[in-house]
């Protein structure tokens, strides 16, 4: 299985066969495919990082979710969780075992090489040293907010929820801007949890005046901020197809100063 969204939180349970890298090739190599919950939407390329010739199951209590951009084989209008206990408890007939050595193999693979590129030096922070440093220091209850692009799609990667809870970020939104206002939910439904937020420099523009608000209500959280004066998800297409990084450079601000000017530390 893969997963994505808040449906990360799952990668918490160390007994479940989740793979976390590799998926578009899993995907275009599978016969069977099962959406449950996720539609077809931008995160799977509108469908077509899927297996045109593999047969597809959607599960999900939006209808127009289950066809979006990519009719199924079957549609299901339901809970996905429900669907995914309720197949969990029927006695299915297959030979997996291959396959699935496969995904583990590649997803071992990718994890080695993440560790190799963690410890290269760099001119600046190394984003995958950061991140792996910063997954050693999550605890059981944690809560990750996401929000960012290139910033948080390594984060994304590396960092491993320690809760069903703990990871938040946009799902099918696909919007930045999120940040403070999924801390304050974290914070006001698991007030014993710490609230990490893992957020990219042009993300934070939207949320940085709420570290006002944290100040004022006393909500404590963590903020890590890859800060490389770039919109680099945007940039990196951008440059390379226009030649230009109009609107997408930005300067080299100390957000930790403005952080600390409204209360923060």
């Amino acid at each position: 299985a893969y997963v994505s969204g808040t449906a990360r939180g799952l990668l918490s349970k160390s007994d479940l066969t989740i793979f976390r890298h590799m998926r578009k090739k899993a995907l275009k190599e599978a016969d069977l495919v099962i959406l449950a919950g996720v539609p077809c939407d931008f995160r799977l390329d509108y469908g077509r990082h899927i297996n045109h010739r593999a047969k597809t199951v959607a599960v999900n209590l939006s209808r127009k979710d289950i066809n979006l951009n990519r009719r199924p084989t079957i549609g299901i209008t339901s809970d996905p969780g429900s669907f995914l206990i309720q197949l969990g408890q029927e006695t299915i007939s297959g030979n997996w075992r291959e396959w699935k050595e496969i995904l583990r193999k590649r997803d071992l693979e990718r994890t080695a090489e993440i560790t190799r590129q963690a410890g290269e030096h760099t001119k600046f922070i190394n984003p995958m040293r950061l991140c792996s440093l910063l997954d050693q220091h999550l605890e059981e209850g944690d809560i990750i907010v996401a929000d960012g692009g290139d910033f948080v799609a390594t984060a994304s990667y590396i960092l491993r929820p320690r809760s069903l809870a703990g990871w938040l970020d946009p799902g099918v939104f696909g919007t930045l801007g999120i940040g403070a206002g999924f801390i304050l939910g974290a914070y006001l439904t698991h007030s014993d949890s710490v609230v990490w937020a893992v957020f990219g420099d042009g993300a934070f523009g939207y949320s940085m005046m709420e570290f006002d608000t944290f100040a004022r209500y006393s909500i404590p959280m963590v903020a890590v901020i890859g800060n490389d004066s770039s919109w680099s998800q945007i940039a990196r297409d951008q440059v390379v197809f226009l030649k230009d990084p109009v609107g997408t450079e930005l300067a080299a601000t100390d957000y930790h100063k403005a952080v600390d000017a409204l209360g923060g530390v």
